[in-house]
């Protein structure tokens, strides 16, 4: 509300109340008794005093309303400091507010609308991941259970298929476990000097069986890096770099490499692991750090993982203060780069 407008509705009242007061004058005047002249001007000072009353009041209840709502849509809680209507910047700036406000309440019902589309997946994959393993241990317990009922004796073929199910959901659960952790802040991180390529030399040993079956030989670029220490938790960078080259191994061709380089940031160094693989396309890259997101639905439950390997390691460099970045061409294989601090 302007001024023009409040100066309409205080002429508004304060005529009306001329009006009525001289009306009721006049009958009086010529109906019941004769007064001074002069008794006319009382409804003029009236009516005046009138006009600038109602001008006051609308002015402190608008001023009092628009300083509710500059409370109300504020992020800061700042309060209005404008003392008059007059003020031009008084409506811009409220403007402002309402339109920072509104744009603040459509992102956060957008993130809510994300978030919810998020739970609904989270909750169906992790409810196909724990049904797969429960479904085969029930059906080698029921097949073992007839067996004994029938006067044989359990197989241990079941049993160990039984272990290898059961083994997986333990998987499941501890890296559920170690992403919760990481997302609520509550991973302990035992921090120590240690040279990143000797760890790497023990995740490659590691996984010695399963490069061997596809002909994949690990390749250092140069022998500068030899002698690099990091300072982080040993035992869960081991993890890191486990799930990077298990993926490279697994989705890498026979007969092929994975380059493994580090490089000297000053402050920090970083490890950059890259294959020859299939290569991950583009609208893929953002998601892959889902939690159980799978690109190749088929191929990965081949593998037997819980689909939450490159989701750890992402918690686990950010409970560390770094992140991890990748670049992929289809047919031409991935890169992955992270940090660490040195």
């Amino acid at each position: 509300m302007n001024g023009l407008t409040q100066g309409k509705i205080a002429v508004i009242v304060a005529s009306t109340l001329l009006s009525l007061q001289w009306g009721i004058m006049l009958f009086i005047y010529y109906g019941i008794a004769t007064f001074h002249i002069y008794l006319f001007l009382i409804p003029i000072l009236s009516a005046l005093i009138t006009y600038f009353l109602v001008l006051i009041l609308i002015e402190y209840f608008i001023l009092r309303k628009i300083k509710i709502l500059y409370r109300t849509v504020s992020t800061l809680g700042k309060k209005v400091n404008r003392n008059s209507l007059q003020d031009p910047e008084l409506f811009e700036k409220l403007r402002e507010q309402v339109q920072q406000f509104s744009e603040e309440k459509s992102s956060e019902i957008q993130a809510l609308k994300e978030n919810e589309k998020f739970r609904r997946e989270f909750i169906g994959n992790v409810s196909h991941e724990l049904k797969t393993p429960l479904t085969s241990i029930q059906g080698f317990i029921d097949i073992l259970i007839e067996e004994v009922r029938n006067g044989g004796t359990a197989d241990l073929k079941y049993l160990e298929k039984i272990a290898k199910n059961s083994d997986r959901l333990i998987d499941i659960v501890q890296d559920l476990t170690i992403i919760s952790q990481a997302e609520n802040r509550q991973m302990i991180l035992k921090k120590e000097k240690f040279r990143i390529y000797e760890l790497c030399l023990e995740v490659i040993d590691a996984l010695d069986e399963m490069a061997k079956e596809k002909k994949i030989k690990f390749e250092f670029k140069d022998t500068s890096y030899i002698a690099y220490t990091v300072y982080a938790d040993r035992q869960k960078i081991y993890q890191v770099l486990y799930n990077l080259l298990e993926n490279a191994i697994f989705y890498n061709p026979v007969f092929t490499k994975i380059d493994i380089r580090f490089f000297d940031m000053d402050n920090s160094i970083m490890i950059e692991v890259s294959d020859n693989g299939m290569g991950i396309e583009k609208e893929h890259l953002p998601r892959i750090f889902e939690r159980f997101y799978r690109i190749d639905e088929n191929r990965s439950r081949e593998k037997g993982g819980s689909g939450l390997g490159l989701s750890i390691v992402k918690n686990i460099l950010e409970a560390h203060g770094q992140s991890i970045q990748v670049e992929s061409k289809i047919g031409k294989g991935t890169r992955f780069r992270f940090t660490l601090e040195k």
